[in-house]
């Protein structure tokens, strides 16, 4: 089956609220002054995008989207459109513990997952700050194995979970699940003042873990926004591309404020979509000129 080209995708937020209090949110301090998308003006935007012809996949995303009581019409809007091969939940998955109401999202014409989840259950409840918040997801995973749907778990790699991810990753890849993401984590600030960021040194040595978790399964694991001159081997793959995201100016303005995509050989590599270092990232660990390497 051939991997997820997220080149494919829009993605589209409607709705800023959530159940969970994530400490390595991008949305913080942003999502509060967010205003929800209509109905009328998310068929509106739908319409645009289909006449552009550019993207033939949907994802719907909020903060938490499934804390829109109305997004089971949202998805009926998007369906009856037409015009997406995939239509897509971006979702901490909590709520997905309720059958029902994945079935009447699957009904309505779902048939993709992106589930957000950090960890094994107490670093994940940690970070979410939501105790119980690692049952309910993988309920709603286990919920979703039933269905004929696509899976992709996420994760944000953190000095919070940089231990349990192997385990993670090992529970997951027996199941039906088409690929694992592991994100790179973005810190929505020019200094790490959360402790968060995860040096490179730390994530070249987890690399043999991860191929460990992924075992016989050989499911894609993949790299978003790493340094793309890391080294790796299949089953792990290098991938810094992501949807097109339609979110306000004020996210895009703080999103520039800091400064990623920096690199000390920036100007003679090859390499364009690479995400590099962030601003945070060098003032805590440095350029790491000896470790990053230009493409040629």
């Amino acid at each position: 089956m051939p991997r997820i080209d997220l080149s494919t995708y829009i993605v589209v937020p409607v709705w800023f609220g959530c159940n969970n209090d994530c400490t390595l949110c991008m949305l913080s301090g942003v999502k509060e002054r967010l205003a929800p998308v209509s109905l009328e003006r998310f068929e509106g935007f739908l319409r645009q995008i289909l006449r552009a012809g550019r993207y033939e996949n949907l994802a719907l995303s909020g903060a938490e989207v499934t804390t829109c009581e109305d997004l089971e019409r949202y998805v009926r809007v998007a369906a009856s459109l037409g015009g997406f091969k995939r239509i897509q939940i971006q979702t901490n998955g909590r709520r997905l513990a309720d059958r029902d109401y994945l079935a009447r999202l699957v009904d309505e014409g779902v048939n993709e997952f992106f589930v957000s989840i950090q960890g094994m259950e107490n670093a994940h409840d940690r970070i979410t700050r939501v105790p119980g918040s690692f049952r309910e997801t993988m309920a709603g995973l286990e919920n979703l194995e039933a269905l004929d749907v696509n899976v992709i778990p996420n994760t944000v790699l953190t000095t919070a979970n940089l231990r349990d991810v192997p385990r993670l990753v090992a529970r997951l890849a027996p199941s039906g699940i088409r690929e694992i993401h592991l994100w790179n984590y973005f810190p929505m600030e020019p200094v790490d003042t959360k402790g968060l960021i995860v040096g490179l040194e730390a994530v070249a040595a987890l690399m043999p873990g991860l191929v460990e978790g992924v075992g016989p399964m050989g499911k894609p694991l993949v790299l978003k926004s790493f340094p793309e001159c890391l080294s790796v081997e299949p089953p792990l793959v290098m991938d810094s591309w992501f949807p097109a995201t339609v979110l306000p100016d004020a996210f895009w303005r703080r999103f520039e404020e800091n400064r990623f995509g920096q690199c000390v050989h920036r100007d003679r590599c090859a390499d364009r979509e690479c995400w590099g270092l962030s601003a945070a990232y060098i003032e805590k660990f440095g350029w790491e000129a000896d470790r990053l390497r230009p493409f040629a």
